[in-house]
């Protein structure tokens, strides 16, 4: 069984999060049952945005990049502390080890910023947070890379995404990487979404 890797930064917003869990644990019931996710954190106990709470499977330094097929990272809100998530090296390098090795990352709304800062979309198109005023979009561009009308994006093994609202379309995408299209589609009908 393939393993995926949901990263929870403190901050990160439990929607975009949820996407994964749901697309991931559906597979499990009415996909090809090939794909198990895990959750890892800074710590065990996860502080999320709006004052809730998660608890991850594991800890960022327990984890091997080569032990997980793919990776996923949602977004989150700077006052609940998610970018302070910039200076953790420990998930700086898992994110590089997994884009050098070529497997599918994914990244929802703000997550891309932490992809960027860690040197991963570097010459790449990538998509972030469009509102207040652009502001996160310059950021994704200063640190280097194409900015992309597409929402989702996808660049060779990175998938990002604009908003919250997009969290769905790239786990089932994320889905996809790692199964195959049919089976990506057929656990989207079961969900009640149209995949396209």
């Amino acid at each position: 069984m393939q393993k995926a890797l949901l990263v929870l930064p403190p901050g990160c917003e439990l929607l975009e999060a949820a996407a994964f869990c749901d697309v991931f644990g559906w597979n499990l019931v009415a996909g090809d049952r090939s794909t198990r996710l895990l959750t890892a954190s800074a710590g065990l106990a996860v502080p999320t945005s709006f004052d809730h709470s998660l608890n991850a499977d594991l800890t960022l330094e327990q984890i091997r990049h080569e032990d997980f097929a793919a990776l996923a990272l949602p977004g989150g809100f700077a006052r609940y502390g998610y970018f302070g998530a910039r200076r953790n090296e420990t998930l700086s390098r898992l994110l590089r080890d997994f884009a050098a090795s070529g497997k599918p990352l994914a990244a929802v709304c703000t997550g891309a910023l932490l992809l960027a800062e860690a040197g991963v979309l570097a010459g790449r198109r990538a998509t972030t947070y469009a509102g207040e005023e652009g502001r996160w979009q310059r950021q994704l561009v200063a640190a280097g890379a194409i900015l992309s009308g597409d929402n989702p994006c996808r660049d060779g093994n990175i998938i990002t995404s604009r908003d919250p609202a997009s969290a769905p379309a790239v786990a089932l995408m994320l889905l996809a990487d790692l199964t195959d299209e049919a089976n990506a589609a057929r656990v989207a009908g079961m969900m009640g979404f149209r995949r396209v």
